[in-house]
């Protein structure tokens, strides 16, 4: 089958919009913690990188605006309380995608195997949210910041378009390298039993693939492949609100339904271009970078989980969908970080572990070396005490509280009745 692969409609409508950027971008931050930045400039143009173009268009401009307000991803998620407990280290993420510019400073010395130049932006967007680092001056921050990051070059670099063949081999290329997660940054609209196979083979190597639920086309939001291999990790779009990009369920060309795994934010994102200035991407691509990122989180604060475990993991401790696990729009739901990091593979809490606090013994010895007799007199005291309270109080209330003369005789029975309207006399 043939089809020319399209950016997205939100895509075109946010290039080159301040009004987007107000969405994209949350409230500015200085660099220290001194008084924020209260100013009403609206914030620069950005420009947009490509998941796809015709041979024929320009490439993506590069990013040359690089501004200090924080993205609402990273709020959305909860990036800064999720990296109080991982930050990826020790995880390497591999990202198939045709170009990939690793010379901007978010990405500089983060990167195996990146080059220079990014005709379509698209995989320097994508490792930048993977694993960007942080920036004097700069709001972005990749979701696992201390990732190692592997580019192993799949599809046109002209067009994005990227055959299945070539992804089940950037796959195997990354199984080889010993990655632990496998970033499929473009989808393919069509299957093959070498995709299939490759997707099998990391799987059994112990490497999470992740990739888009959708890839869009000029017939339109397909079946992306090979997010619908039942063991890799299929993450869809939504926009800053968190509704799906794609809202209405697809058909595949089996007549199943598009398989939906996560949401992850995939609309208006923002963060590190070609150049090393900022740009706005969208799509599922983009989706699944974030859902890799918190793989990486994941997997490096229990590295012991395996490729099936760590996706059934993001999957279990993601905010629920309306619908249920096999919604065929939102899926399991969207990505929960800090959900993923504190909740252990069987769903309890997970705890640091520590040694049981005992104190020395009381060198005025312990409650047990008090003889028994000595408890059994105090109790059979307190018993005398309160027969006696009540015996006074009973006489006290007899004599109208009034001290009792020489000689007077102590009632013992109950009191006499009084007239109840004596009291007013």
């Amino acid at each position: 089958m043939s089809q020319t692969p399209v950016p997205g409609a939100r895509g075109r409508r946010a290039a080159g919009l301040t009004a987007a950027l107000v969405l994209a971008l949350g409230p500015a931050v200085t660099p220290s913690a001194a008084a924020a930045d209260t100013s009403d400039e609206a914030p620069p143009a950005l420009n947009q990188v490509f998941e796809f173009k015709n041979a024929q268009q320009p490439c993506a401009p590069p990013g040359t605006e690089v501004v200090e307000r924080e993205p609402w991803t990273r709020s959305f998620l909860g990036m800064d309380r999720a990296h109080s407990l991982s930050t990826g280290t020790g995880v390497e993420v591999a990202v198939l995608a045709p170009e990939l510019d690793s010379s901007g400073p978010a990405l500089d010395g983060a990167v195996t195997g990146g080059g220079s130049a990014d005709c379509l932006g698209h995989g320097t967007f994508l490792a930048g949210v993977v694993g960007g680092r942080e920036v004097p001056d700069s709001g972005t921050l990749g979701v696992a910041p201390d990732v190692s990051l592997r580019f192993v070059p799949t599809g046109d670099p002209n067009t994005g378009v990227t055959p299945p063949g070539q992804i089940a081999s950037g796959i195997s290329t990354a199984v080889e390298a010993g990655s632990d997660v496998i970033l499929v940054g473009t989808a393919s609209w069509e299957n093959s039993g070498a995709l299939d196979s490759a997707v099998a083979a990391a799987t059994e190597a112990g490497v999470l693939v992740v990739a888009p639920a959708t890839v869009n086309t000029a017939r339109g939001p397909m079946a992306g492949y090979p997010g619908q291999h039942p063991s890799a990790l299929s993450v869809a779009a939504h926009d800053p609100e968190g509704v799906p990009v794609v809202g209405a369920p697809l058909l595949r060309a089996d007549g199943d339904l598009t398989r939906v795994d996560l949401l992850a934010p995939g609309d208006l994102t923002v963060g590190p271009g070609p150049g090393g200035g900022h740009v706005i991407g969208s799509g599922s691509g983009v989706a699944a970078a974030f859902a890799a990122g918190a793989a990486a989180l994941t997997a490096a604060r229990v590295p012991e989980l395996t490729a099936e475990e760590l996706r059934a993991h993001l999957i279990a401790t993601a905010y629920p969908s309306p619908g249920g696990a096999e919604d065929p729009v939102n899926g399991g739901g969207r990505v929960d970080l800090m959900g993923a990091l504190v909740t252990g593979p069987s769903g309890e809490s997970v705890t640091v572990a520590g040694e049981r606090f005992t104190p020395d013994p009381s060198p005025r010895g312990s409650l047990e070396a008090v003889p028994t007799a000595v408890t059994v007199g105090a109790f059979t005291l307190l018993v005398v005490m309160c027969v006696l309270g009540a015996a006074v109080v009973r006489n006290g209330k007899a004599r109208g509280w009034r001290p009792a003369a020489p000689g007077e005789p102590v009632p013992i029975g109950p009191p006499p009745e009084r007239d109840p309207e004596s009291r007013w006399r």
